[in-house]
């Protein structure tokens, strides 16, 4: 598959990222998820999304999270 980076497109763009051959580095506000219709009927859809269209049937990619918080308080 040949990965063009000109082919990409943004749906609600970042305020931060950088895109080359080799890497997709996207820096998302404080508050930005994608949650649908969860048990509570939360939905959050504010997250920056990028696309991309294919030809391909397969394809594979690998993803790599950097998380500077949490969530979590630490106690039970």
């Amino acid at each position: 598959m040949k990965f063009d980076v000109s082919s990409l497109r943004w749906t609600r763009e970042p305020r931060s990222s950088a895109i080359t051959r080799d890497r997709i580095e996207i820096v998302t506000q404080p508050h930005t998820d994608l949650w649908q219709r969860t048990y509570y009927h939360f939905r959050n859809d504010n997250a920056p999304v990028l696309q991309m269209t294919t030809d391909e049937k397969f394809f594979s990619f690998v993803v790599k999270t950097e998380f500077a918080e949490s969530h979590c308080t630490g106690t039970t």
